[in-house]
């Protein structure tokens, strides 16, 4: 693992504690002030604050006392200040789930997270991202 990807993971990192403990401001963190983010349900939000707000929701609602774990998949390298890093995200400890969205196996929904990270002044942020449900595997019955 070179700096750069170990520096990524570092980020993940404390966004995986951040989720886990529910703080929003440290989970939108990583993201520049103008990032944008496509969510599960495909909403558009633009913006660190409007991810920090976003998420104080749900960590206050359906996701209140989940858990995730965060894997890195792919960590691409797309020139010297610029990355593509693919993750997998497996939340359990769930309220619900949106309409819509259905869990991955029983008590577990995964998903895949795609960020495109800027490399500014030595430091790493989030300028986007983009969160896809993993669907259940044909046959399987996974409800939520």
């Amino acid at each position: 693992m070179n700096d750069d990807e170990y520096s990524i993971r570092m980020i993940l990192d404390a966004q995986e504690m951040a989720w886990n403990t529910g703080d929003s401001v440290s989970w939108g963190a990583p993201y520049s002030h103008d990032a944008d983010f496509v969510n599960i349900l495909g909403q558009f939000l633009q913006g660190r604050r409007a991810m920090v707000d976003r998420h104080a929701q749900i960590f206050s609602g359906p996701f209140e006392g989940s858990r995730v774990a965060i894997t890195i998949r792919r960590f691409r390298k797309l020139g010297e200040a610029l990355a593509s890093i693919d993750t997998i995200h497996e939340v359990s400890g769930f309220q619900s789930l949106p309409p819509g969205i259905v869990a991955t196996s029983t008590g577990k929904l995964r998903t895949l997270m795609k960020y495109l990270a800027l490399k500014e002044a030595g430091s790493w942020q989030f300028v986007a991202a983009q969160n896809t449900a993993i669907l259940p595997e044909q046959g399987s019955a996974a409800r939520s």
